[in-house]
């Protein structure tokens, strides 16, 4: 922890800056408008402690609920109940659950156009915020928990040894159809709001849920097909397959997307397909989309806005815990042009801004990959990005991985949003063929990207590696491994730790590598940077916004100098007490050299590795 306290300090300080620098887009944001509706809050306590967002495994806590953690790492009951028991049980509390979803509502909403549209792409700003204002968000939560919960419970009841399922047989409920299958191959049609099948190859055909309804699937073996789309525009839907190499293949939306309520997919064990339109595979506006693979080698197939994708007042997640998986996203057409299409995937959280519409923020969207040798391939704003008040995280845990996109990627803010990229383990490949990502934080937003061991390989073109423009903060740590970073243009040189004034503030990149490195910039070897440094616009003396330890410039650098001059331990350790920056970091230093142990810290996140 002191050695990275005195690393960020001594980036800080190589560029002129204090740790007040990291609170500027904080600080510039208090004295704007208050956040667009839908706005994730997270995405403003992250621009408000930067150095928070390294930390991938707290996110995900916070961001998460207990409710959907159940059904990840949750056994089976310990003894079976008679069937009709647990039946019983489980539609009295979904009925419970529909009636707090209908309470939640607080306006009428016509869900018709918003699936039309969810055919072809994503919802219009102005069709996303008549979504949010139709319900109470409070209440909407509690109802989704009582969902959620209610089906954690069947589904454990379910899978306890010696659980006897009667004859394949349907009837009504309050819920509406429940069938059961049998044991052999059957077809199920999306009419039964409840389907629980104990085996066999079978195929079931989904469709969109909406106006309250509930659509509920429980398969406990086989190799099956899903079919159809699935997506939920207010209203609730569990796909739980407990067995068995699985084909998940939608006509548009669907598999883990919801819009007004909640979506989840469980996929116990086997190498599963799973391929979706538009608005898929972990995706959610006003609600919870959320896709969790438990083990296998698995194959995601998306054409945009998924594989962990948070809209407006949405989590969107996807949560594969085990396998050598790949996750690939093609794009909408990018109406200015540029490189690639719009993939908004693997991790993904985007808002509405200036768009003719409402302004709305962007939600929550988590890729996270537990285990194995995995692929992610996307085009634009991909792979842990945060876009206008959104957060972003690509969290993977373990395994030789390779992260190829376009722009706007692999840790990447945009527009007061937070994007983040962690890597835990493994010898990795980040390559962005044309640049603006790996830890890069545009406009008063946070990009990170963290690497924590193995031999790693960093390829990019422009605005990549540690920097920031208009305000932002870029991150990339690398705490070990024998690494190459690679920047393909000569003439843009806004990387590895260079950041950019503008308003009279600094940007502010931190770059930093613990291991061995080569440093290749258009195709020739160079020195690996010094220190951190800016490209400084014309200064004006920072105002109130900044912090008022700005005013002590002046008499703190006379006192730094005379420290670094002539250091002493004693010195040292009082000018670390000290609230000026610059002697603090002139202190760290001398402390360095000196072999002594500071006596207090600068504060920093706990997670850090020491």
């Amino acid at each position: 922890m002191k050695e990275l306290a005195a690393t960020i300090a001594l980036l800080l300080a190589q560029n002129g800056l204090g740790p007040d620098a990291l609170l500027v887009p904080d600080n510039l944001l208090r004295h704007e408008a208050a956040p667009p509706a839908g706005a994730a809050p997270l995405a403003r306590e992250l621009l408000a402690q930067p150095l928070q967002a390294l930390d991938a495994a707290a996110i995900f806590r916070r961001a998460v609920p207990a409710s959907i953690v159940r059904f990840a790492e949750e056994g089976p009951a310990p003894a079976a109940r008679p069937f009709d028991e647990v039946l019983g049980e489980y539609v009295r509390d979904v009925e419970t659950a529909q009636k707090a979803f209908a309470a939640a509502a607080r306006a009428p909403f016509d869900a018709a156009p918003l699936l039309r549209r969810l055919r072809t792409g994503l919802p219009s700003s102005n069709q996303l915020a008549a979504a949010g204002a139709a319900f109470d968000p409070a209440a909407l939560d509690q109802a989704n928990r009582l969902f959620l919960e209610a089906t954690a419970r069947f589904v454990r009841e379910l899978r306890a040894p010696g659980m006897k399922f009667p004859e394949k047989r349907s009837f009504p409920s309050p819920i509406g159809l429940v069938s059961v299958g049998s044991a052999g191959d059957d077809h199920h049609g999306p009419q039964a709001a409840l389907i629980i099948d104990p085996g066999g190859d079978d195929t079931y055909e989904r469709a969109p849920v909406s106006g309250g309804a509930v659509s509920v699937i429980v398969d406990l073996a086989g190799n099956d097909r899903y079919g159809g789309a699935d997506v939920v525009v207010g209203g609730f839907s569990a796909l739980v397959d407990l067995g068995g190499d699985d084909r998940y293949e939608m006509h548009g939306a669907g598999l883990a997307a919801a819009i007004g309520g909640v979506s989840i997919l469980v996929d116990a064990s086997g190498d599963d397909r799973y391929a979706a339109g538009t608005f898929g595979q972990g995706a959610a506006a006003f609600g919870i989309g959320a896709l969790l693979d438990l083990g296998g080698n698995d194959r995601y197939r998306l054409q945009a806005g998924g594989q962990g994708y948070g809209l407006a007042g949405g989590l969107g997640l996807l949560w594969d815990r085990g396998g050598n998986d790949e996750y690939r996203a093609a794009g909408f057409a990018d109406p200015y042009r540029r490189e690639a299409g719009l993939s908004f995937a693997q991790g993904a959280a985007s808002g509405y801004r200036g768009e003719g519409g409402p302004d709305l923020g962007g939600g929550i969207g988590i890729l996270r990959d537990e285990r194995g040798d995995d692929v992610y391939e996307a085009e634009m704003f991909a792979q842990g990005v945060g876009y206008y008040y959104g957060v972003g995280l690509l969290w993977d845990e373990e395994g030789a991985d390779r992260y190829r996109a376009v722009r706007y990627a692999q840790g990447n803010g945009v527009h007061q949003a937070a994007g983040i990229l962690r890597d835990e383990a493994g010898d990795d490949r980040y390559e962005l063929s044309y640049g603006v990502g790996q830890g890069m934080g545009l406009d008063m937003a946070l990009g990170v990207l963290v690497d924590a061991a193995g031999d790693d390989r960093y390829g990019a073109g422009i605005l990549a590696q540690g920097t920031a423009t208009a305000n932002g903060i870029g991150i990339l740590f690398d705490f070990s491994g024998d690494d190459a970073w690679e920047m393909s243009t000569a003439s843009d040189q806004r990387h590895w730790g260079r950041a950019q004034w503008y308003r009279g503030l600094p940007g502010v990149g931190l770059f930093s590598h613990a291991g061995a490195g080569r440093f290749i910039r258009a195709g020739a070897e160079v020195r690996p940077p010094e220190s951190a440094s800016v490209e400084k616009e014309p200064q004006t003396p920072p105002g109130a916004k900044v912090g008022a330890g700005a005013a002590l410039a002046a008499p703190c650098g006379v006192q730094a100098s005379a420290l670094a001059a002539r250091p002493s331990v004693e010195a040292a350790q009082k000018a670390l007490r000290s609230t000026c920056w610059r002697l603090q970091a002139a202190a760290l230093e001398a402390l360095q050299k000196l072999g002594a142990t500071p006596e207090a810290d600068i504060a920093l996140p706990s997670f850090l590795p020491r």
